[in-house]
């Protein structure tokens, strides 16, 4: 190490001082990979947030990721716990019927119908539209009786 600027030089350095210097690179690159790993992380949860004018929507999941990346139970702390999850619920329920009130609005198949509810007499092999149906019913929580 030169007495005038405190580094060590190619001809001065010492194996005890390089080993030191090859120890502190290791250990700030792995605390850099550690910091990029966490801030993947962190975008991963955000991503989720919709943001608009009428404020901050942040999903149940999102805030978990959080939680798992900070090592802190962030929903322990939530008192509105379970109304994020019947929201997050009710999404997904309100999605499972758009999509079955858009297949049935959109069907262009002729009508039809069946000696035994939901199976073809030509070879008993379950009708599809018949299924899809029944689902459409089921997430509705209509009754099957008197309907096709």
């Amino acid at each position: 190490m030169t007495q005038t600027t405190g580094r060590y030089t190619a001809d001065t350095i010492t194996d005890q001082a390089l080993d030191e210097l090859y120890a502190t690179v290791r250990r700030l690159n792995y605390r850099a990979q550690r910091a990029e790993s966490t801030i993947a992380q962190y975008e991963r949860a955000v991503v989720q947030w919709e943001i608009s004018e009428r404020g901050t929507y942040i999903p149940h999941a999102s805030l978990r990721a959080i939680g798992r990346v900070t090592g802190t139970d962030l929903l322990g702390s939530v008192r509105h716990l379970q109304h994020f999850q019947r929201v997050e619920q009710a999404e997904a329920a309100i999605a499972r019927v758009r999509a079955h009130l858009r297949y049935v609005l959109d069907y262009q198949g002729p009508g039809h119908s069946h000696l035994v509810p939901g199976r073809w007499d030509k070879d008993g092999s379950p009708c599809d539209h018949c299924a899809r149906l029944a689902e459409a019913r089921a997430a509705l929580d209509e009754p099957k009786e008197g309907r096709p």
